[in-house]
């Protein structure tokens, strides 16, 4: 899985790579047998310019991103077709020298906890300090805390 994941990331950088990730809940430990990564989303059309940071943010959103979800589904239903770990268990990300903490970010591991599980996780992996000479894989949460402040409107990014 951890292969599968820095394989994706390394293959789409610099640009933002984003895939789901599956598995089981089994007591106190979260098992990933495996990932897939979200299709590639065409970033809206522009004034003829190429805007790197749209695609950046539009890629960033791609867990939420409602064809995601619906794919999501799908490879969920055809792991279960034949007979494979298929519980939806987080999503991972890539990042550049520890750039990933942003609304994006935020909004997509809130969705994840709320919607699916408070349990999932976001895996980052760092390419650039990867390739610095030791591998940079970080998992995350949002704490119960943040998940009410957020859902009240106390949070902001500023």
């Amino acid at each position: 899985v951890v292969m599968k994941i820095i394989k994706h990331c390394s293959q789409t950088f610099p640009t933002t790579a984003t895939g789901f990730l599956v598995g089981m809940d089994a007591k106190s430990t979260l098992e990933i047998t495996n990932s897939f990564p979200f299709p590639t989303i065409e970033p809206p059309p522009t004034d003829g310019h190429h805007d790197n940071n749209a695609m950046s943010n539009h890629t960033a959103a791609a867990p939420r991103h409602k064809a995601n979800t619906i794919y999501q589904n799908e490879m969920i239903k055809k792991l279960r077709e034949v007979n494979v770990d298929a519980n939806n268990v987080g999503w991972y990300t890539s990042a550049n020298l520890g750039n990933f903490i942003n609304l994006n970010m935020i909004e997509n591991q809130y969705h994840y906890q709320k919607e699916l599980n408070e349990r999932t996780v976001a895996i980052v992996h760092d390419v650039s300090r990867s390739s610095q000479g030791s591998l940079s894989l970080r998992a995350f949460r949002l704490s119960p805390a943040f998940m009410l402040a957020y859902k009240e409107n106390k949070f902001t990014t500023e």
